[in-house]
């Protein structure tokens, strides 16, 4: 009888719901519908027919506004009766989290890529999310079930529906995200997940202060690239508790290292790197994983591929069917040298270098090819440079209509025959993009630290960059920036001058030219100035001023925990560092985007021209 008390008060711990869930991921719930009598989700979707220059619902020639009917299916829901407990006990983490630990372990794995805002333009929501689908293969290898959800693609994750009791829920954090990313680690808790882990580069650079926040929302960091630590991660915790694992890359708690972009934390990587490697334990190809497409639902597909045909299908010929997606093909950054970044970069691991092997190649090209993916992003910082690379793809024969990579104008400058080596696997259409920053000199060697290559000049480097991009027919994506250290007037116009040059020069084959602020982040270079005074009276004095000790605190150096850096210290890096201020930097900003806008190469409507056949 004692037995059946205690079993009986077990299972009233639980609420057991049998609900209606399509048997069918939708890609947006705000616009899907339950039919009660048909007993079917309608999954509202704008259908392409050709592509839908970015009309509404009623231009029927072009496009129509049709839904998907989806069967429904019952879902047995087991959550944690948390109503059983009184409203101080409900909303304290700690109490969940030991109802979870006492449940039998499962084995799914939630993961969300987090955006703070829905109000993105609609050319921010044309990739799919390269990073989640690669940690979410791990995982699906190692034999969990893997849910995936893309909020700048899907719209914010309904965690009462995505999250279940036990569940381990991942969050890609950026600075974008990285508030309402908390928000979420809290509600997920709320609802029961065993654990919730954070990754990219935004929580890694803040590591610590993610670990030290109130109540343990996160319970553990991801500072590593390494798909070994995440696969070591999904074989280990299953069988020890998460504050017990000892995995290199995975902090668990707050450790009193502070990392960044800058040269000495990238000198002492490169040291770590190589003791690993000389142990054994380090694997150079770890960062290379043939994606599961299939991870992601069909209707996230189709969603992302409509995104990118409405924004872009009029550069292709088959406008209609262009399916695009990104890939890693390499590793690293040939910027770095192993020491050395752009004092902007926040990207975690540029130091190093690393090409894959044939076979990654080999088997990422089968992927690709099998889902039809004809429009191929390659995300490896300045992978121009890496010559082996496209004597790689063409030595198995892989070749694509459209092919995006990142490069540098110095890159392009010093060796504009690179250029005929990715022509020469591009059926269609090859863009470079390319971050040339600035038409100054003097901004491009202290403010951004663009190069240390003295041998001539950067500027004169952005012109022959654009010359070689016409000359061999291919395409260019580039970026300026308003409000590095020693920012004038004189050089915004500069930076103005080049852009209008530019439109004349490449005519249609600037495809996009975009312009920020100077974004002031953690983990970069220039992040040094929040517990380096000398390092704020450097930049200071680029701009002809100076900034006393007290200032420094209270415009800088107070902030230095903060997750994401205030809006008002954006305010302070113009009043101390430029000769600017922050609605200069936005006005020039506007000029640019106005001039683009009128700009016959526009991505807006158009007309799109290819590489000459003669090449």
């Amino acid at each position: 009888m004692k037995t059946f008390v205690i079993l009986l008060l077990a299972f009233s711990l639980f609420r057991y719901d049998f609900v209606p869930v399509p048997a069918e991921r939708l890609w947006n719930k705000e616009i899907a519908t339950y039919d009660t009598e048909q007993d079917e989700f309608r999954d509202y979707v704008l259908r392409y027919e050709g592509w839908c220059g970015g009309m509404g619902k009623d231009d029927s020639h072009s496009c129509y506004w049709a839904h998907i009917r989806i069967p429904a299916k019952r879902k047995l829901i087991i959550s944690v009766r948390l109503d059983l407990f009184n409203e101080k006990l409900r909303n304290n983490p700690d109490t969940v989290a030991l109802l979870g630990a006492a449940l039998p372990f499962r084995r799914r794995f939630v993961l969300i890529n987090v955006e703070q805002t829905k109000s993105y333009e609609r050319q921010y929501k044309v990739w799919p999310h390269l990073g989640i689908l690669s940690v979410g293969t791990v995982a699906y290898q190692e034999g969990w079930e893997v849910i995936l959800w893309d909020e700048l693609v899907q719209g914010h994750a309904d965690l009462e529906r995505l999250v279940e009791p036990c569940d381990i829920v991942g969050l890609s954090l950026v600075a974008t995200g990285m508030e309402r990313g908390i928000d979420l680690a809290r509600r997920a808790k709320e609802i029961g997940a065993r654990y919730v882990i954070a990754g990219n580069d935004s929580a890694i650079f803040r590591s610590a202060q993610i670990l030290k926040l109130q109540g343990r929302p996160i319970d553990a960091v991801f500072t590593t690239d390494s798909f070994d630590s995440v696969r070591l991660f999904f074989r280990t915790v299953e069988s020890d508790t998460i504050n017990s694992l000892n995995i290199p890359g995975v902090e668990t708690q707050p450790t009193g290292r502070v990392r960044s972009n800058e040269q000495i934390s990238l000198i002492l990587e490169a040291e770590e790197r190589k003791l690993h490697k000389r142990s054994g334990a380090f694997n150079p190809d770890d960062v290379f994983i043939v994606p599961n497409f299939d991870l992601f639902p069909g209707a996230y597909w189709e969603q992302v591929w409509a995104n990118y045909r409405a924004e872009f299908g009029h550069k292709h010929p088959n406008s209609a069917t262009v399916r695009n997606a990104l890939a890693l093909l390499a590793h690293g950054c040939t910027r770095t040298h192993g020491n050395d970044v752009c004092s902007y970069c926040t990207i975690a691991g540029v130091a190093h270098i690393r090409l894959p092997n044939l076979r990654y190649i080999v088997k990422t090209a089968e992927a690709y090819q099998r889902h039809g993916v004809d429009m191929l992003f390659n995300v490896t910082d300045s992978s121009y440079e890496m010559a082996a690379l496209p004597r790689m793809l063409r030595g198995v024969g892989y070749s694509v209509s459209g092919l995006n990579i990142y490069g540098r104008a110095q890159g392009i400058a010093h060796a504009p025959h690179l250029l005929d080596a990715w022509l020469a696997i591009v059926r269609d259409r090859l863009i470079i993009n390319c971050g040339m920053d600035s038409a100054d000199e003097m901004i491009l060697r202290n403010g951004v630290v663009k190069s240390t290559d003295q041998s001539m000049s950067l500027v004169e480097q952005n012109r022959m960059a654009i010359r070689y991009v016409k000359e061999h027919g291919a395409h260019l994506h580039y970026s300026l920036i308003f409000g590095s250290p020693g920012e004038t007037r004189e050089s915004c116009e500069k930076s103005l001058e080049f852009a209008e040059w530019t439109m004349q020069v490449l005519h249609k084959q600037l495809d996009v030219l975009e312009t920020d602020i100077y974004w002031l982040n953690f983990g970069a270079p220039a992040a040094r100035v929040f517990h380096d005074y000398n390092y704020a009276q450097q930049l200071a004095a680029m701009a002809d001023k100076t900034i006393s000790p007290i200032d420094w605190y209270i415009h800088f150096a107070r902030f230095s925990d903060e997750l994401v850096v205030p809006w008002e210290v954006e305010k302070s890096w113009y009043r101390f560092f430029t000769k600017i201020d922050l609605e200069t930097a936005q006005e020039y900003n506007q000029r640019v985007a106005e001039r683009m806008a009128r700009h016959t190469g526009a991505i807006q409507g158009r007309t799109f021209v290819f590489k000459p056949h003669s090449i």
